[in-house]
């Protein structure tokens, strides 16, 4: 589980499908193709649009062998998913050791951390603020305001 119990959204939105697998709890950023979403490989660079937290895991589903989940928040490969953009969540996609109080930034593939990663010419985004440190079960509370 990458999305601790403990949150509170502000704004969600359903616009954009997620074309691979993904577990929830990290950032996604707008695709280069309209309408999807994506973690990135690379935080840093001009067309780096992070547009919330995503809410749903996303998993190759085979519907012959079993039917639709209907109690999990998990969708198929190609479905549109839920994103937070405001609200706090506990994550454990998290990168480092934040401390409370400090500014949340992107990582590689979803990841949060402390430190504002940087490739010469352009930063990576700030996604929010810590709320808290990292629990002992690896999960800290992140207020995302995108």
């Amino acid at each position: 589980m990458a999305l601790g119990p403990n949150r509170q959204i502000f704004q969600t939105t359903i616009a954009s499908a997620v074309n691979e697998a993904a577990e929830r709890g990290g950032i996604l950023c707008a695709s280069t193709t309209a309408g999807q979403a994506e973690y990135l490989t690379s935080p840093t660079g001009s067309a780096v649009y992070p547009i919330g937290i995503l809410l749903d895991d996303v998993e190759d589903m085979n519907f012959d062998r079993h039917p639709e989940y209907l109690q999990r928040e998990a969708v198929d490969i190609g479905s549109v998913v839920g994103i937070a953009n405001k609200g706090e969540f506990q994550t454990d996609q998290i990168v480092g050791s934040p401390t409370q109080g400090q500014p949340a930034y992107l990582h590689p593939n979803g990841a949060i951390g402390a430190t504002q990663l940087t490739d010469g010419i352009t930063s990576a985004p700030r996604v929010g603020t810590f709320r808290s440190a990292k629990d002992a079960n690896g999960f800290a509370t992140v207020l995302v305001d995108l």
